[in-house]
């Protein structure tokens, strides 16, 4: 088994990134939520892996943390969800985000995700509840901010109103200090949509 890999960033592609190794380019696959992310070409980048292999195709996963490939997984240990989607979820949700929509039976946030479906998301819901909980969140990038989990599930709430994640980031970043994590989330959505 491939635990992790650690080499040169020589090319960014859509979906993956290819690493120099000892003079070999390995092409790995990352969820696009990465992208923003990544550190400049010719830097050094180290991806905890996954390696799926089938008959005719073998392919690399990467994620940034071990959090990020427990989840990963996790999620692939679910009937139905491959890699592919399994990468798709990770792209779209934080693996907070995926906990507590998970937890709170929130089908619509799960369906939003392309390549989900009703019973693919009622699946996840059933099978993950009690294996989610197992795993230890990463920090939040938005460390300097009181109470992530709080920016967490006003995300969230702003995807299931139909904002993608970049409109999320932006239009809480424009709020900043107006936003309270002592407001009711529907209080905090109100002073967010002021910013459009």
């Amino acid at each position: 088994m491939i635990y992790h890999v650690k080499g040169i960033l020589i090319e960014i592609l859509p979906d993956s990134v290819i690493l120099d190794i000892n003079g070999i380019g390995y092409q790995v696959i990352i969820p696009g939520s990465y992208q923003q992310h990544l550190p400049k070409l010719g830097n050094t980048l180290k991806l905890f892996t996954y390696y799926h292999v089938r008959e005719d195709q073998q392919t690399l996963f990467g994620f940034m943390s071990v959090q990020e490939k427990e989840c990963f997984n996790k999620l692939t240990s679910v009937s139905g969800v491959g890699p592919k989607v399994a990468v798709k979820i990770l792209s779209e949700l934080s693996i907070h985000e995926l906990s507590s929509a998970i937890f709170s039976n929130n089908i619509n946030t799960l369906v939003s995700i392309s390549g989900v479906g009703k019973k693919m998301a009622e699946r996840l819901i059933i099978e993950l509840k009690d294996k989610l909980d197992m795993i230890e969140t990463a920090p939040s990038s938005v460390s300097s901010l009181p109470n992530s989990a709080y920016l967490d599930d006003l995300s969230l709430a702003l995807k299931t109103l139909g904002y993608s994640k970049e409109e999320t980031k932006s239009l809480i970043s424009k709020a900043g200090n107006q936003l309270s994590e002592t407001d009711p989330i529907e209080t905090s959505i109100k002073t967010v949509l002021k910013q459009i």
